[in-house]
């Protein structure tokens, strides 16, 4: 009597565990974006909650933008939400600057990578209307003078390509910051900047549009779409890879079911047809990294950050 009892309680201790776990989701997931509308990091996550909602029954991924801080305002938010699936991040590299160069109120170890689904390698954009044709105009000008560099904010990717550049080649900016990429286009597009790093992602349309002109990409090997652009190592400047990643990831403390259900949908995300099109016509390349790997890709970048960070006295 007493062996069919226990029996009967770990049976139901254990569906109710798988119950649990089948339960999630049951209501709408919170994806922050902590950068203003418009950006990559707003545009690939609105691309991604559309076709992960196809993959959902009844909730939906709803994209909320919490901007302000270079990415501090949204990250400490979700740092601080309740560890339960229903909040995630739209996490990039500025995650892993912030508390050194900000004293961002969290610290990397505060967020469990869910998955990455895109690696943007940078580039160096110029004004159309710019006297600098080629890199090499470029280089000469920042011996002559320190150029003024429009970014995001202090700790941003573009901010630490630019840092990576003084390092590694010994060219000199002046930053300035803006309130997102739509204040950074204006700038470059009106002359009021000498250029930016960008992203390729967010740098490719306004290219192709004719607005600005795309000089160098810290990639290993030419983009496709510009073969013409020498990469960085090409060019001289000794940096052969500089990307900003972006995934998600969701508070410290959450379940490993609810961190795999959200690493298989951005899974069925990458591998849907659609997504992939818009993401390709959008400028972004689709990639899938699940949790492991892409804190393999959040441990490198670190590894190449903290030092420039230090070197530079930036650490508060």
């Amino acid at each position: 009597m007493l062996k069919s009892l226990l029996l009967g309680a770990a049976l139901g201790t254990s569906l109710l565990a798988s119950a649990s776990a089948q339960d999630y989701p049951t209501q709408d997931i919170d994806l922050v974006v902590p950068f203003d509308p418009g950006g990559s990091v707003d545009v690939t996550s609105r691309l991604l909650a559309e076709a992960a909602n196809k993959y959902l029954d009844g909730v939906s991924v709803v994209v909320s933008n919490r901007a302000g801080g270079g990415g501090v305002v949204g990250q400490s938010f979700v740092s601080r939400a309740k560890p339960d699936g229903y909040t995630v991040l739209a996490m990039t590299s500025s995650v892993v600057t912030n508390p050194q160069l900000k004293g961002a109120p969290y610290k990397i170890e505060d967020f469990t990578p869910v998955a990455a689904y895109n690696l943007d390698p940078e580039v160096i954009a110029i004004p159309a209307s710019s006297p600098y044709k080629t890199i090499d105009d470029f280089v000469a000008a920042t011996k002559e003078r320190p150029l003024n560099i429009t970014v995001a904010g202090i700790g941003t990717s573009h901010h630490m390509a630019g840092l990576a550049l003084t390092s590694a080649a010994g060219l000199e900016f002046n930053y300035i910051p803006a309130n997102g990429f739509g204040e950074q286009l204006q700038a470059v597009v009106g002359g009021h900047a000498d250029g930016a790093f960008w992203p390729m992602g967010e740098a490719m349309v306004h290219a192709e549009a004719g607005t600005v002109r795309i000089l160098a990409i810290a990639s290993d090997a030419r983009d496709p779409n510009f073969p013409d652009v020498p990469t960085f190592e090409e060019a001289g400047l000794n940096i052969p890879i500089w990307a900003t990643f972006r995934g998600w990831a969701v508070p410290a403390g959450t379940s490993d079911d609810t961190v795999s259900f959200l690493s298989d949908l951005l899974k069925k995300v990458f591998e849907d047809d659609t997504y992939q099109e818009k993401m390709a016509a959008a400028g972004f390349d689709a990639i899938y990294r699940d949790a492991a790997s892409f804190q393999t890709i959040i441990t490198a970048y670190s590894n190449q950050v903290v030092p420039i960070i230090e070197d530079n006295g930036l650490a508060k």
